[in-house]
């Protein structure tokens, strides 16, 4: 299959989630019934909240093709999937004062045709805000567009149902009274099908099977004599075959690679009192344990003064993770409610390309120097929003700079004489809380620069009146962060990496 000029191949991100301790599951799955091209497929899924392991029963239904073509997208249309949450499920994940729910599910699903297979990620699926009525089961209608999924070759195509992400946004009055406890996380979780065996959506016969070559030749067993590949050339060794496989399908956009493995030891950082807000009077800020959390930060810095920007933890060079420690103090007088955490990031170098030196494009890797990271969040009445900031510092070094195409010898100490104070500032619970991630913003002042040029020649005032100033923006969106395992054992599925802000 080669990708068409609209979409290109997705495979799963391994998106993150607030707890992921799965177990095995609950209820049978009632199976799928299909007709017409309309699929409705009933099962159990078991959910790893915040709060605990909880058990989901959920139908899936969608439209789909009859049968298709190969090289022609299968459309897949009129997605829903229903979430059917307990009354005790309820009880146990909500904070007190709930009214109303909100949602969006992530579904995966594996779409195989003979060998060959690839995970399609069916995001963005939407659950109107839903009244919560007291001992009464809430039913979460997901429905969404999702995109096509082309196949290169004949052969019957089946969707097989995966994991399924719920983010809830739970509304309404916060229960009130003085309390020192931290707020309860957002009801976020990954859900995995309870029945081991793979729970079937639907199945679509493309092309005429008869006599129509088949798509790639499964892995053979070790020792045994691999079959010729099409056109009778030779499959090559296992990672070429997984290459063509995947090659065959086409199911969206394509993927990310995997975030650098998690801090496996929790924070060691300090909060930095010079960037708290100071609570009312009658609050008082109690230290807790806090909980260790991994995190896939990725931004987009722009430079006023040249018109150009840089990518900040660039996920398509495979991003780095912050090590977060949420909640180290908190406190609340039952409207006033503040709590901190501290976290740690080593950004990796980014490349800077824009126009200077009349017009001439140039090319530079920053390096970041940091230190760690202090996160607030207030919310200052006993009703939404909350307001999140998260302050950090970053020295900034240039190296590896050319123009033109042209080295620039700019000395291995080119940086900024002191670092930029950063403090990234974002609106909950819709826009950005540290359990769930989201987008932060912030205004930056880029100092002047200092040590910059080789053999006697002084680049500094250069790069100071072509760089520096105020009015420098910034953009980051935090992915969804994983719970780390206590023992050293990391996230049961690895931090969400979102793409880069536009």
């Amino acid at each position: 299959m080669r990708p068409s000029a609209r979409t290109r191949r997705r495979t799963a991100r391994g998106a993150a989630v607030a707890a992921v301790a799965l177990v095995a599951g609950v209820l049978p799955g009632a199976g799928s019934q299909a007709q017409d091209g309309a699929a409705t497929l009933r099962l159990a899924f078991t959910c790893a909240f915040p709060t605990g392991t909880q058990r989901v029963a959920a139908e899936i239904s969608a439209r789909f093709p009859t049968t298709g073509t190969p090289g022609s997208p299968l459309r897949v249309s009129e997605l829903g999937v229903e979430a059917v949450l307990s009354a005790k499920t309820l009880a146990e994940i909500l904070p007190a004062g709930t009214t109303d729910v909100a949602s969006e599910a992530t579904l995966t699903v594996r779409v195989a045709q003979g060998a060959s297979d690839a995970e399609a990620r069916w995001d963005g699926l939407k659950a109107p805000s839903t009244p919560v009525r007291d001992a009464a089961d809430l039913t979460l209608a997901h429905r969404g567009e999702v995109p096509p999924v082309t196949v290169e070759h004949a052969g019957k195509v089946t969707f097989t149902v995966g994991a399924l992400d719920l983010d809830l946004a739970p509304r309404g009055e916060p229960s009130s009274g003085p309390s020192t406890l931290p707020a309860k996380a957002p009801p976020a979780a990954r859900c995995t099908p309870a029945d081991e065996r793979s729970p079937v959506l639907a199945t679509v016969p493309v092309g005429d099977q008869e006599g129509s070559p088949g798509p790639s030749a499964s892995p053979t067993p070790t020792g045994s004599t691999a079959p010729p590949g099409r056109d009778g050339e030779d499959e090559g060794n296992g990672a070429e075959r997984d290459a063509r496989r995947e090659a065959d399908i086409d199911v969206g956009d394509a993927p990310l690679p995997p975030a650098k493995a998690c801090e496996s030891e929790r924070p060691t950082a300090e909060l930095d009192r010079s960037k708290l807000p100071e609570p009312p009077p009658d609050v008082t800020m109690v230290k807790l344990a806090g909980t260790h959390w991994c995190t896939v930060p990725v931004a987009v810095a722009n430079v006023l003064k040249l018109r150009g920007g840089m990518a900040i933890n660039d996920p398509a060079d495979g991003a780095t993770t912050a090590n977060l420690l949420i909640n180290v103090e908190s406190g609340s007088n039952g409207t006033y409610n503040q709590t901190r955490s501290v976290g740690e990031v080593t950004l990796p170098d980014a490349t800077a390309t824009f126009l200077d030196f009349d017009l001439m494009p140039v090319t530079a890797k920053i390096e970041f120097t940091g230190t760690p990271m202090t996160i607030v969040t207030e919310q200052r009445s006993n009703t939404l929003p909350n307001y999140a900031t998260i302050f950090m510092s970053q020295s900034l070094r240039m190296h590896d700079v050319t123009v033109n195409g042209t080295p620039l010898p700019v000395g291995p100490r080119c940086r900024t004489k002191k670092p930029v104070d950063i403090a990234l500032h974002g609106v909950g619970p819709d826009e950005y809380h540290v359990f769930k991630g989201g987008v932060l913003r912030a205004e930056l002042d880029i100092p002047a620069f200092t040590g910059c040029g080789t053999g006697g020649e002084d680049l500094d005032r250069l790069f100071t009146a072509s760089i520096s100033g105020s009015g420098n923006y910034m953009k980051l969106i935090q992915g969804r962060p994983c719970l780390m395992r206590p023992g050293g054992l990391g996230c049961a599925a690895p931090p969400e990496v979102p793409e880069l802000p536009r």
